[in-house]
């Protein structure tokens, strides 16, 4: 039952947090062995990759690298990412299997994306990743809970960062304009690139969830880890935002430079 899968694999966040790797290890495998994730927080990439971080950790690399290994290497698995960073020969990482088609991974707004995530120091990747998830770059959208635009910016949220950006004379519909809207928005995620130390994981969660909420789970992400803090975040809904947000992130790094030249 999904109860069971979730309690299980919150035994292994604790067991991993107070380093009882070993124990980790073998919840781990009890997950595994359950079988069925339906309907729970928890998939059997992440149990594999918690089980491979333990393993690690504990020092039993070979048996680590048999479990990364295991991991679908696929564009569309964000462990399988992580699995392959972990496998990293000399800096060469495994290259996903699969492709990826250019038209569900274009380049627009170039020159603002890159004028606005160059002066505050964010990965204009990054940038395009958040704005694939929340707009599919569509300038002019506008959502239930009234977020505009390519970013999908609240108004309150926006006149936290306006005058900061730049524009000290603004309304609510401002935010239907590309140059604005990506000026906030990258005002807005490089003050969350602060507040989480560059763990790009916690932004996209504080994008989704709330700051409150990614500060609660990075705290209790020990180590502070990137697929130890997606473990531990608590919504449904914000951990597959993550997910999503981090593929379309990996996914750019694949296909473009950080001048977003294609590669």
């Amino acid at each position: 039952m999904p109860t069971e899968v979730n309690a299980l694999q919150g035994r292994l966040r604790m067991q991993i947090h107070r380093g009882q790797w070993a124990e980790a290890a073998m919840t781990a495998d009890t997950m595994i062995a359950v079988g069925n994730f339906s309907g729970s927080m928890t998939s059997p990439d992440e149990t594999k990759f918690l089980k491979g971080t333990a393993l690690e950790k504990a020092g039993r690399r070979v048996e680590a690298g048999a479990v990364f290994a295991s991991i679908p290497r696929v564009f569309t698995s964000y462990y399988g990412g992580l699995a392959a960073d972990k496998l990293a020969v000399d800096g060469n990482r495994i290259k996903p299997t699969g492709s990826v088609s250019l038209k569900d991974f274009p380049i627009l707004f170039t020159e603002d994306v890159l004028r606005e995530s160059r002066k505050r120091k964010i990965d204009p990747r990054f940038v395009l990743a958040i704005m694939k998830q929340e707009s599919s770059f569509r300038p002019a959208v506008k959502s239930p809970s009234a977020a505009r635009g390519l970013l999908q910016l609240v108004y309150d949220t926006a006149l936290k960062y306006n005058k900061k950006a730049g524009y000290s004379v603004f309304v609510a519909d401002d935010l239907y304009k590309p140059s604005v809207n990506i000026a906030i928005g990258c005002e807005y995620i490089a003050d969350l690139n602060q507040q989480f130390n560059g763990l790009y994981e916690a932004i996209a969660a504080s994008y989704n969830g709330g700051e409150d909420n990614a500060a609660r789970w990075l705290n209790r992400s020990k180590p502070k880890e990137p697929g130890i803090f997606a473990a531990e975040i608590g919504f449904a809904e914000t951990k597959h935002y993550v997910f999503k947000v981090m593929t379309n992130y990996r996914i750019y790094q694949e296909l473009y430079d950080e001048n977003l030249v294609r590669k």
